[in-house]
């Protein structure tokens, strides 16, 4: 079998460009004549700068490079071995199973509406990709997976999941439609299938995969067998012990790679290992952490003599979140003062890397952050999200300035005028006693208002109001469908101006065009859900966009700076096969990074065993591989943990507890990096604080109040 890995100190993808690049020696031709599968396509383009770095510049015809999840499944088709019906589309799936859920009168036979049953119907759907990925027929296992031992309401759940066993294959059928795992799955075994019956005339690479899903390991057992296939894996230990291997538990870094050598049907001694390309990190980093992470059983090794050497490795502990931020850009931004060197911050925590690219902008840099942001947080959804909460609550005054005050409100005035008008309402209006629930309230506030405001409230600003918002007001009790469409129609002519119209201004942009095509597919999937009550719409708009990442270029449009070619922000999944100059990985904590090892809201532990569903520590081996595969991939690496999140004490990663028991006594520890320092220091004034005299007021006797009442002493 042809199989391979680089160790998890040498630049992945630098390397696999470099190997190809000299085994076709010059020859052009050659170099393209191939196809690599790697594991994402954030992988794929970061293999083709790869090839550009390795070419220094110089113009090629690169191999086909795709992701293995995105093969082209045109050949198979035109060869006739795949017949597979389309996959069903991702919001259609989750109201189609909303609309079971509500018949069966939601989890545990609890009343539930729309919004709540979309919620659920995301649970599900997960519970559905990761049957389809394990290839369990949860029709034949879930049965028996409730056991008289369990509580009643386990039962009661299993009864409740006959949704996926019965009623959702049944619509599939009907639909002619397909699960999009179970689909991917049918496709890479028959894409493995054609190679085995006709194997390829050109060089197949697989590289980079790390988890042990059974399709992907068949694939990979086919390329191996391939006259020209090629399987590299990325830092597969061959170092470890016998004893230890054979005693990895799921949440160890190498339990994905030995489940897949498993899967392929190969051991570590059919792997060979290559030594192509200089390391970033010196080896004695990777010999640090494998020690470090030994499993349970084989502790013991802490007490042999080794060498032991953290060099290159930092320690950042900052006092809390935001300056785990600070510290964390200043970094970044330490790095861009040697010249081509590049920089990134790893962490599965968007809310740090949201934080962080913020505070790169106090320097000018535009961090690539490669995870995007979410759909429902970004300004075209979140006008939507406003509309929808104001006109469901009747126009009530917090709710009502959210939706005036933001951006996009204009109702086909000037922007500044908007605004004006906005604060004369506000003034004459909204500040006091409260007024009755919509249009009418308002009006009737108008006239009661005090005359003597500095501006009052135009009349035609009210009307203008009504006539926006009259597509949504008058379909509320319509279906999530028209509602929808109300609310979409509501949202351009609120957002309208004299010069422009508000389809213009609102789906304009990355994040405008995103939302405008998943709102084409909610309106076709909201067809399938039955009439609701009004006070649904904007639970059901929340979590139907909940999930969906938009990769925005909104700061550049701004004008002020442009993106950062050598600063990157990378989650885990981007993160993989990359390298850098200078890593952070940022938000080492428990239950961030690794994440919690949760079963699930249906099964518990012993149910999802009883059912065939994979460990939900599993996730935790691909996570604490991550760990390692970034901890050796950069000649500098800093790794930080605040020791405060949500106000709450943090527990450091179980990665970092390890590493401080090993250096405990026989090292001097992991070096504290400064930047939490420069944190604190970066607003501090220069000088030295200087006294105030406290305030002293004296009006005169005559202004001064005769009467206090109690409850406003404060004031």
């Amino acid at each position: 079998m042809n199989l391979a890995s680089l160790a998890p100190n040498v630049p992945f993808l630098d390397a696999l460009a470099a190997w190809w690049l000299g085994r076709a020696a010059g020859d052009l031709d050659r170099v393209a004549d191939g196809l690599f599968l790697v594991p994402t396509r954030r992988a794929a383009r970061g293999l083709s700068d790869a090839f550009l770095r390795q070419a220094a510049g110089a113009p090629l015809l690169l191999p086909r490079i795709a992701a293995i999840g995105g093969m082209d499944e045109a050949p198979l088709a035109l060869s006739g071995a795949l017949d597979l019906p389309p996959a069903v589309d991702g919001p259609l799936r989750l109201a189609t199973l909303s609309r079971l859920i509500l018949a069966m009168g939601g989890h545990n036979g609890a009343p539930t509406t729309a919004d709540r049953a979309w919620l659920l119907a995301a649970d599900l759907a997960a519970l559905l990709d990761e049957a389809a990925r394990a290839e369990i027929d949860l029709a034949d296992t879930l049965p028996n997976a409730a056991s008289q031992e369990f509580a009643a309401h386990w039962n009661v759940t299993l009864e409740f999941l006959g949704i996926v066993t019965r009623s959702w294959p049944d619509w599939l059928v009907a639909a002619g439609l397909e699960d999009p795992v179970k689909r991917q799955v049918k496709l890479l075994d028959a894409q493995a299938q054609a190679w085995l019956t006709n194997a390829p005339s050109h060089p197949v690479i697989a590289a980079g995969t790390t988890g042990g899903i059974p399709a992907v390991a068949r694939l990979l057992r086919v390329v191996a067998r391939l006259p020209q296939g090629q399987v590299v894996l990325p830092g597969l230990d061959h170092e470890l012990d016998e004893e230890s291997w054979q005693a990895l538990d799921d949440t160890h870094p190498q339990a994905g790679l030995r489940a897949l050598l498993a899967g392929i049907g190969a051991t570590r001694g059919d792997v060979a290992a290559w030594d192509i390309h200089a390391p970033v990190a010196p080896r004695a980093r990777v010999d640090m952490l494998r020690l470090a992470l030994l499993p349970a059983a084989s502790l013991g090794q802490w007490r042999q003599d080794a060498v032991i050497d953290p060099a290159g490795l930092e320690r950042l502990a900052p006092a809390d979140q935001q300056e785990e931020a600070q510290a964390i850009a200043l970094v970044l931004r330490e790095a861009l003062e040697q010249p081509g060197a590049r920089a990134a911050l790893v962490t599965p925590d968007r809310g740090l890397a949201q934080r962080v690219t913020a505070e790169l902008r106090r320097f000018g840099v535009v961090a690539d952050d490669s995870a995007g942001e979410k759909l429902g947080d970004t300004p075209p959804a979140v006008f939507l999200r406003l509309l929808a909460q104001a006109v469901i609550e009747g126009l009530r005054p917090v709710p009502l300035l959210a939706l005036l005050k933001h951006p996009f409100c204009a109702a086909g005035l000037a922007p500044a005028r908007a605004r004006a008008e906005a604060r004369a309402l506000e003034t004459a209006c909204l500040r006091g006693p409260m007024p009755a629930a919509g249009i009418d309230g308002l009006r009737r506030a108008r006239v009661i208002a005090d005359t003597n405001a500095k501006r009052p409230v135009d009349t035609a600003f009210l009307d203008r109001l009504e006539h926006c918002l009259l597509p949504l007001t008058t379909v509320l009790h319509g279906t999530p469908s028209v509602q929808l469409r109300g609310l979409l129609e509501a949202a351009e002519a609120m957002a309208a101006t004299p010069t422009q119209p508000g389809a213009a201004i609102l789906w304009q942009g990355e994040d405008g065009e995103a939302l405008a095509d998943h709102a084409a597919a909610l309106l076709r999937a909201f067809e399938d859900l039955p009439r609701q009550d009004p006070a649904t719409l904007p639970g059901l708009l929340d979590a139907a966009l909940a999930g969906v990442a938009v990769s925005s270029r909104r700061a550049l449009r701004t004008g002020d700076a442009a993106e950062h070619p050598r600063i990157f922000i990378w989650g885990l999944l981007e993160a993989r096969l990359q390298s850098a100059d200078t890593l952070v990985l940022g938000g080492l904590t428990e239950a961030v990074w690794p994440q919690a090892a949760e079963p699930g809201p249906w099964m518990n532990r012993a149910m999802r065993r009883l059912a065939g569903l994979p460990s939900p520590e599993e996730a935790i081996g691909l996570a604490a591989h991550d760990f390692v595969a970034c901890a050796c991939a950069a000649g500098r690496v800093v790794l930080s943990a605040p020791k405060r999140r949500d106000r709450a004490p943090a527990v450091p990663s179980r990665w970092l507890s390890r590493l401080d028991g090993l250096l405990a006594g026989r090292a001097p520890g992991l070096p504290s990096h400064q930047a939490a320092l420069w944190a604190r220091a970066i607003d501090r004034p220069a000088d030295a604080p200087q006294p105030v005299a406290p305030p002293a007021p004296a009006p005169a006797v005559a202004l001064r109040p005769r009467r206090l009442s109690v409850t406003e002493i404060e004031t």
